[in-house]
């Protein structure tokens, strides 16, 4: 017979918006179990090792850490702030187009300094950007702050209480730029990190966008010494330190509402009987998990109707060369072809990627444990789309997928886009390449079990972030965390954790009341 937990608050899944959801939910006073399918914790917050490197999955730089950030309570929740060092990003980034470059600081003045020397006749409408970003910010933090105390607006309402966020929400980036740059070339500036968010400037929310700018300029780009696994096996530690359990190597298979709560089953696991459910997996994926007819089929068709935001295409290389030694002492480095950034859009999902933005991470600057003495890790990393090449070379059958010819070919052939590339900025990169290691759609599939693999839950539009999904469900005692519902980054993951588990809290204390 298999082992029976009893606990208050079970939790599916140990990425980002699940560990969060357990530490806050601990705050509160609530028992908690974790359950993860996967050999380690974090989903995408994780590392892998190939001979002697060590390759980061996704993380690029963590935003709102610093003092201020609207990150940093919620950090400093997870426990995690005193073991784990978390390195400043300072250039942010640097960014080449064909015109010029620029190191980017995440000092919001230092910026517009940098800005000023190659667009001088630009300054007065950056800075007006930037002023009307900062109100934004200060909209947003009302508005929030309003909601945790009770207060509901109704829509109606919201264009007078909170000017700047409700014009921003309700409009896209490039219609928002517009409103203070003419160059394309300075638009595109400001928009470089449009790929963090995974769509072109005329689909994105200028809200969306204009909040991760405000946040990394105003509290700092962070990277933990270990990499992200190390952040997410740190959460994990504490989580069992305050009495919870994250089990691995236990993945969900049923989940079943009871009259005094819901049982969770697992395979070759325990079972455990809570009175609700966090899920970090992807809604349909949790629907999977509930008995048919257990939720509003209606509700079920909306969730099948969402898009997926794009995926990405990876490649980890393990290079016998020390590159920082040799003048590439960029942690992160866009690769820009053009100042268009819809038709690098159309680039991407028609698979061309030698023809659109590539970022390359040099891991070994900030942390050279990465590599062994004298080497470094590089990452590539384009957008990707699910459909490329008949999905990959598979015809949508996913069914050992990593072994057909015809998957190894169209994954080499995208992979090879990008080394090309990178060997045009670092002459002879390809002769010193020691590992290779190409991730696709597929791989987000396989390994975190995201809808086509995105990478951003649904596409972060106008109107998906105008009306953002909720961590409530149907059922009163199941909630939902993760990219699904708060969007995608890993900041971003844990502040999904934070709002499941308050959303849990509630329920809880209704029973109670």
């Amino acid at each position: 017979m298999s082992e029976v937990i009893e606990t208050d608050v079970a939790i599916i899944g140990a990425g980002l918006g699940g560990l969060s959801a357990a530490r806050h939910l601990q705050a509160a006073g609530y028992d908690v179990v974790v359950l993860e399918g996967h050999t380690k914790p974090g989903g995408s917050a994780h590392f892998f090792r190939k001979e002697e490197y060590r390759f980061e999955v996704a993380l690029h730089a963590l935003d709102g850490l610093g003092d201020g950030g609207w990150a940093k309570p919620m950090f400093e929740t997870l426990g995690i702030l005193d073991t784990v060092e978390f390195n400043r990003l300072d250039p942010f980034y640097t960014v080449r187009y064909p015109d010029f470059e620029m190191a980017v600081p995440t000092d919001i003045d230092l910026y517009l300094t940098r800005f000023a020397e190659i667009f001088p006749e630009e300054l007065a409408g950056a800075k007006s950007m930037f002023e009307s970003i900062r109100r934004i910010g200060h909209d947003v933090a009302r508005f929030t702050k309003d909601r945790s105390s009770g207060v509901r607006v109704q829509q109606h309402e919201m264009m007078e209480r909170y000017p700047d966020m409700a014009m921003a929400f309700a409009s896209s980036w490039a219609d928002f730029v517009d409103r203070f740059l003419d160059s394309d070339e300075a638009k595109a500036l400001v928009t470089t990190l449009w790929g963090y968010l995974g769509l072109p400037p005329s689909r994105l929310s200028a809200g969306q966008f204009a909040l991760t700018l405000l946040s990394y300029h105003t509290a700092g780009a962070w990277y933990p010494t270990g990499g992200s696994g190390r952040m997410t096996w740190a959460i994990a530690e504490a989580i069992e330190e305050h009495g919870g359990q994250v089990l691995l190597r236990t993945k969900v298979t049923a989940v079943e509402p009871t009259s005094g709560g819901v049982t969770v089953t697992t395979h070759n696991g325990p079972r455990v009987d809570a009175r609700a459910v966090v899920s970090n997996a992807s809604p349909l994926a949790t629907i999977e998990l509930l008995p048919e007819g257990t939720v509003d089929q209606a509700w079920v068709e909306e969730l099948r109707a969402e898009t997926p935001a794009l995926s990405s295409l990876v490649v980890h290389l393990g290079v016998a060369r020390d590159l920082a030694a040799e003048g590439w002492n960029y942690h992160e480095f866009f690769d820009m072809v053009g100042y268009d950034m819809e038709t690098e859009y159309r680039a991407i999902t028609e698979g061309r990627f030698d023809q659109a933005g590539m970022i390359i991470s040099n891991y070994t600057i900030v942390d050279p444990s990465n590599a062994p003495e004298g080497g470094t890790v590089l990452v590539l990393t384009s957008l990707a789309p699910w459909d490329y090449e008949d999905v990959w070379g598979t015809g949508g059958d996913l069914t050992n997928y990593r072994v057909k010819p015809t998957y190894i070919a169209a994954k080499e052939k995208a992979g090879n886009q990008l080394i090309e590339r990178a060997e045009r900025l670092i002459p002879g990169l390809r002769e010193s390449i020691e590992t290779v290691n190409i991730g696709t759609p597929l791989t987000n599939v396989r390994y975190v079990g995201q809808r086509e693999g995105s990478l951003y839950g649904r596409e972060q539009t106008v109107m998906n972030q105008m009306n953002r999904r909720r961590p409530t469900t149907p059922l009163p005692n199941l909630f939902l965390a993760g990219a699904w519902v708060g969007g995608g980054g890993m900041t971003a993951a844990v502040g999904s954790g934070k709002s499941a588990a308050r959303a849990a809290d509630r329920y809880l204390d209704s029973l109670r009341s």
